[in-house]
């Protein structure tokens, strides 16, 4: 590979050390033969190898594991036949049987099977495959119903079904515990991960709704959704700039423009009632009227464009921003009783799951990433994860 012209961004991905690194680019862009070069690169550095089997290198599927080692194998050989008496190229391609070149979940499996010890689970385990995994979790979910039905004092859970059930069956409400549960498993600590999302339902009185994990979610959608509308009208502005007989338009764009740079202020602070109250006063001044020489195709231009803005701030108005924080709170506190009974729910069919695989003596591909995490890391009383 020593005769590829590598492009700047290329090299610098090869040659780059001691600092994360993320390659990014389109299909066919070289992508594998920049990894490759890099790993070449640092396990035949002449004054600081490193052994080829200290590396972990994954892919997302075994075909794609075993092209990388047939290719690293083929540049080591390459490498070789310019310096055939290097001991140190020899010794990497003698070790290159030994490199951890594998799928994530094949490096998850063996780091489980080395160190099964430090989990409850048995040695001699087998990976389910996406049937048998589904069947065992819907039996675990309609088992958990069941008993909920079974159970007296039960209100809170009759009182969810009621809220989210469908009106015949409780489809919509099973479906809705499967899929949150579902969910929760791209977090690396699941349960942990859903307890705190519960308890983050319960917001003290006075709390301003943007400064709340939910709040930040909605007002980074709000400031990418002003900014593209920032975007749009100072196009329009320009374009009035060179625009015959549309002088006059110009000083009312700007005052739209000024206002959407208010809210984007006020999103950008987290200031989630006065964001509210600027979007339920805010009024769009009518455009003059312009002059009998006015270039019409540009007049129809900007006039769609400043429509179009009002528009989509109406949405965020009507959709998104649509009460004040203590109308928020209020309704936080409405439903965080229902919210305890649908972690529950979520936790109880984790475990009845976690049941029916361990009598199987089986792990899911979550349970590989989980377990092999749980392994390679170590949590403080503080929840703080360390290597």
């Amino acid at each position: 590979m020593s005769g590829t012209k590598w492009t700047n961004e290329q090299w610098d991905a090869i040659t780059a050390r001691d600092c994360n690194l993320l390659v990014a680019a389109a299909a066919g862009a070289g992508k594998t033969a920049v990894l490759v070069e890099r790993i070449v690169k640092k396990v035949t550095d002449a004054k600081n190898p490193i052994d080829i089997d200290r590396l972990l290198i994954v892919t997302f599927t075994n075909a794609a594991a075993t092209e990388m080692r047939e290719r690293i194998g083929q540049a080591i050989s390459d490498v070789l036949e310019k310096d055939p008496g290097s001991g140190i190229i020899q010794r990497q391609l003698a070790l290159l049987g030994k490199a951890s070149i594998m799928t994530l979940h094949a490096f998850c499996t063996e780091v489980i099977r080395s160190n099964f010890q430090c989990l409850d689970i048995d040695p001699d385990f087998r990976i389910t495959d996406e049937t048998e995994s589904s069947l065992m979790k819907l039996e675990a979910l309609n088992e958990l119903f069941d008993d909920q039905y079974e159970k007296e004092n039960n209100a809170g859970f009759f009182e969810l079904l009621e809220c989210y059930g469908g009106n015949r069956d409780d489809r919509l409400l099973t479906d809705m515990v499967l899929n949150l549960y579902d969910f929760i498993q791209s977090s690396p600590w699941p349960e942990t991960w859903l307890e705190e999302m519960t308890g983050a339902f319960e917001l003290p009185e006075g709390t301003d709704f943007g400064q709340t994990v939910w709040g930040k979610v909605l007002l980074t959608s709000v400031k990418l959704e002003l900014e593209g509308l920032r975007d749009m009208m100072s196009r329009a502005a320009r374009e009035l700039e060179t625009a015959a007989g549309l002088e006059r338009y110009a000083m009312t764009f700007h005052e739209d423009i000024v206002h959407i740079e208010s809210l984007l202020e006020l999103a950008d602070a987290g200031d989630w009632d006065r964001l509210f109250a600027f979007l339920q006063n805010l009024e769009f001044s009518t455009l003059p009227r312009c002059g009998k020489d006015a270039d019409k195709g540009k007049k129809e231009f900007v006039k769609k464009v400043r429509d179009d803005v009002k528009a989509r701030l109406k949405k965020i108005r009507d959709k998104i921003v649509t009460t004040d924080s203590s109308g928020i709170v209020r309704d936080f506190k409405r439903l965080l009783p229902e919210m305890k009974v649908l972690s529950g729910l979520v936790s109880d069919l984790s475990e009845r799951y976690r049941e029916k695989k361990n009598r199987k003596s089986v792990l899911d591909f979550n349970d590989l990433e989980h377990f092999c995490l749980q392994i390679l890391t170590r949590r403080d009383d503080d929840g703080t994860v360390k290597p």
